[in-house]
């Protein structure tokens, strides 16, 4: 078939760093009384402050290959580098047709996966169930009976061309949504106490749609975490405050470096119905009436009506004093939405622990991926098989059930219980996680940590494992001594920039104070160092999220036994450990209770 590269990665993606997303419509969702309400995040700052292919095309293994079994934990016996090439490859299938939460493709994942854990010898972890439904509700943007336009103080109103100037949603009871609003330029959208900083001191943005800028302020004191993005420079953080702050609307400049991602990324991800998790009778939640993103040309544009430039907003928005106000323009038009409504499942398995067993560890990874591209030709190939992402880390996530049942089975099984939850609707916003932190089948307090896979190094072995956003927990800690067991070593973010440890699901389980950790393997190959480290990046970037990540036979899966072999010690570790792991007192949700 004919190739084609069609990004359909989130606004807040790091191609380097695969990871989920939050849903560019996300609703406050993640923010209910159940959740942390921004406010209460705010607070907690500011306190923290205070205080195996067929034999012909199968590739002869490496050297590292061919060591891979030998260097395991002997009381921890692994899966094979063919379960876990099989488990991938099956997932990746083109009969899964991308894993769509909803589709018979998604049905069939849920299947393979839930029969693979009673094989393995799980029992089932919903209860008696082996499933746990997530509702959901689906809206999208209905472009070509939308029209949108920024009206200056002063002559013609500017048309807004929808998916090149502005992208732009709402999750709203679907229909007809008519807009005629003053824009006011808000800086960052941020309230940090803790770093003396507000956005919206003495800002009215009642009925008003504030515009604000992407990231974190960048500020040379080192305030917002320097180099590395917080919570309050991710995107769903900025709408979920203007929520707060009584803003009809807010808009999300858009610029690729401070991003990390193209305005191609923005788009595509705008471009089919996004869903959110929904409890089936109840009401739908306080939303904005419109959210989306501005392109730099279109922000410049609003810019030069109030008599400066988009750098010139940059500078003002980190000068000393700054105070938001009104462009004199306005947003007007309207724009359709059509919602539809749906349920999907996570599966979820149970290790039953022997001494304590209401007492569990969470090891998470997403089954769903992308589904298949509706604007693709008959000749094209249309499905997002989404084989690093995230077939493999489920296949990483039966890796280490085999190696801990094998335990278990061995005589020598875990204190603690441990849940393999494989979860649905992550591409669309952590959904699936989030409704499993929130319903546990077990209490909240008796969950002691969650770990999470997604998208594994399927390559050769690392030096190194990765952290994504150290500094969290004590199982860091847990961590480093088991990689240097093993002759590796930890190391932090290698893409500080992209707030990985906002972005994927053990988010879900941290924001309720589940000390939660997301590893994989570092950029440091065994063969070839960095700079093959760096190559297979590159290459996982250009396939990330599109039509080309798709199994290949060539991958040695070497790395992905090593890093199965590293989580299932660590899930063993913590599961027998007398003390649960804690957070550390300078991270955000220290203080969060549970």
């Amino acid at each position: 078939m004919e190739r084609r590269i069609v990004s359909m990665m989130p606004p807040d993606a790091d191609p380097c760093a695969p990871r989920a997303e939050l849903g560019m419509l996300r609703p406050p969702m993640v923010f209910q009384p159940r959740c942390l309400p921004c406010a209460v995040l705010a607070a907690i700052l500011a306190c923290n402050a205070a205080d195996e292919p067929p034999a012909s095309t199968k590739p002869e293994p490496s050297k590292t290959e061919e060591r891979t079994t030998a260097s395991a934990a002997p009381s921890l016996p692994p899966p094979t580098i063919d379960e876990l090439r099989t488990w991938t490859r099956t997932l990746s299938a083109d009969d899964m047709q991308g894993r769509r939460p909803g589709t018979p493709g998604g049905a069939k994942a849920v299947a393979f996966i839930r029969a693979e854990m009673e094989r393995l010898g799980l029992q089932p972890g919903a209860g008696e169930q082996w499933t746990q439904t997530v509702a959901m509700r689906s809206v999208a943007t209905d472009a070509p009976r939308s029209r949108m336009a920024i009206a200056p103080p002063r002559g013609r109103a500017e048309p807004l061309v929808l998916g090149t100037d502005l992208v732009a949603g709402t999750y709203r009871a679907s229909g007809t949504h008519e807009i005629d609003a003053p824009l006011v330029f808000a800086g960052y959208g941020i309230t940090a106490p803790e770093h003396q900083w507000d956005d919206y001191a003495d800002l009215d943005v009642a009925n008003k749609v504030v515009v604000v800028l992407v990231g974190d302020p960048p500020l040379a004191d080192g305030r917002f975490g320097g180099d590395a993005l917080t919570y309050y420079g991710r995107w769903s953080y900025k709408f979920e405050r203007a929520l707060a702050a009584g803003a009809l609307g807010c808009l999300v400049v858009h610029e690729d470096e401070p991003a990390s991602y193209g305005w191609n990324v923005v788009q595509n991800s705008w471009s089919r119905e996004r869903f959110h998790a929904v409890e089936p009778e109840a009401e739908l939640p306080e939303a904005l009436a419109v959210q989306g993103w501005l392109s730099r040309a279109a922000a410049n544009s609003l810019a030069r009506q109030t008599g400066d430039s988009l750098d010139e907003w940059h500078e003002q928005a980190i000068a000393a004093g700054f105070r938001g106000r009104d462009t004199g323009a306005r947003l007007v038009g309207e724009f359709v939405t059509v919602e539809r409504r749906i349920s999907d499942v996570n599966v979820v398995g149970r290790l039953p622990g022997s001494s304590r067993p209401g007492e569990a560890i969470v090891l998470t990874a997403h089954w769903d991926h992308l589904g298949t591209d509706p604007d693709a030709t008959p000749n094209e190939d249309a499905i997002f098989n989404g084989a690093v992402d995230n077939a493999s880390g489920i296949a990483g996530m039966l890796g280490v059930a085999q190696a801990l049942r094998a335990r278990a089975t061995a005589g020598r099984p875990l204190a603690r219980t441990v849940l393999f939850v494989a979860t649905t609707g992550e591409e669309e916003g952590l959904l699936g996680s989030d409704f499993f932190a929130g319903h546990p089948p077990i209490p909240l307090e008796d969950i002691v940590a969650a770990v999470n896979l997604d998208s594994m190094n399927v390559h050769g072995r690392t030096k190194t494992v990765q952290v994504i956003g150290p500094g969290q927990s004590s199982l860091e800690d847990v961590l480093a001594e088991i990689a240097k067991s093993e002759g590796r070593i930890v190391v932090g973010d290698e893409h500080p920039a992209s707030g990985g440890y906002y972005r994927s699901d053990h988010f879900s389980f941290a924001l309720r104070g589940v000390p939660a950790i997301y590893l994989r393997g570092g950029s440091d190959m065994e063969e070839g160092g960095t700079q093959r480290g760096h190559e297979l990046g590159e290459l996982r970037a250009a396939h990330y999220h599109t039509i080309d990540d798709e199994f290949d036979d060539s991958w040695s899966f070497a790395g992905t036994l090593q890093d199965v072999v590293t989580v299932a010690e660590l899930v063993a570790r913590v599961a027998d450990a007398e003390t649960p792991p804690q957070w550390r007192k300078t991270s955000e949700f220290a203080k969060v209770a549970r």
